[in-house]
């Protein structure tokens, strides 16, 4: 199992697995600058003050249908759906929020119609069949209320863990987890805090609960086995889905990013303190 030994990534879906969350982050988790500008009594930004992560829940049944629009999207509208990155390497593209925002690489209006392109992905993550859950920290508010402040990775992952093996995999036996891998060291910070929280649980999950994640892995964008010809997609999800859900969070506002995602978290329409998580 993915959890019990050091930072691995998986290929295929495990045959006693019935659904995996992806896992994707928004913002920055540390509370250095945040405690210093408190003590100091300076403005803290909205950008800096909140952090996200996101979790997108595919089941086993949705997973090739899924594979299958997310291929035909990229083949509309680049060649056999892979894109020149850098003038360097010829790669599958990859959907990442901030590159699509700022409309950079394979997303630049110099190749491809943009407007078109952003009209055809809305309706791909409308057609989404997914369940989400969300957490955010307001991390001012946190260390004015803390003396000690939990870890902010550490408190929105386990917030992500108690809804998706309470409420999702209370109707599924088995689940997975896959975050994107970023390097030794972190990856390794956030696989002993899961192997602790799957073998202690929560102040409000038993521990029984956690013993339907029968994996934890750690995935890059694409896969370097294949020469990155192939990408890992349910983490693009994750990726496209957790910026707005960010945003919503800092600016308390609905933008149609939002609005199409929306019906996806988890408990929809009243979804506030189950799919999705405020803290403090």
């Amino acid at each position: 199992m993915g959890w019990r030994n050091r930072p691995t990534y998986i290929e295929k879906w495990p045959k006693d697995t019935d659904a995996i969350m992806f896992i994707d982050e928004n913002g920055d988790a540390s509370l250095k600058n945040i405690k210093e500008k408190i003590s100091n009594e300076k403005l803290i930004d909205n950008n800096e003050r909140f952090f996200t992560i996101t979790g997108c829940v595919i089941k086993k049944k949705d997973f090739i249908s899924i594979r299958n629009d997310i291929i035909a999207l990229k083949n509309k509208y680049w060649e056999d759906g892979k894109f020149n990155y850098n003038n360097k390497k010829v790669k599958r593209v990859c959907f990442h929020s901030s590159e699509i925002r700022g409309r950079k690489g394979p997303f630049s209006d110099k190749v491809i119609d943009y407007d078109n392109f952003i009209n055809d992905l809305t309706n791909f993550m409308n057609n989404l069949p997914v369940t989400v859950f969300s957490s955010t920290i307001d991390k001012e508010k946190h260390c004015r209320k803390y003396t000690d402040p939990v870890h902010p990775y550490n408190l929105c992952l386990d917030f992500i863990l108690e809804r998706f093996v309470k409420y999702y995999l209370k109707w599924h036996e088995k689940g997975i987890i896959i975050l994107e891998a970023r390097g030794k060291a972190e990856d390794e910070f956030i696989l002993n805090h899961i192997k602790k929280t799957i073998s202690l649980g929560t102040y409000f999950v038993d521990r029984s609960y956690f013993q339907k994640i029968n994996g934890v892995y750690f995935n890059p964008k694409w896969c370097k086995k294949n020469d990155e010809q192939l990408s890992y997609f349910g983490l693009e999800c994750s990726d496209v889905l957790s910026y707005p859900i960010h945003k919503y969070a800092k600016f308390d506002k609905k933008d149609k990013a939002f609005q199409t995602l929306e019906n996806k978290i988890y408990g929809f329409p009243n979804y506030h303190g189950y799919g999705l998580k405020f803290f403090p």
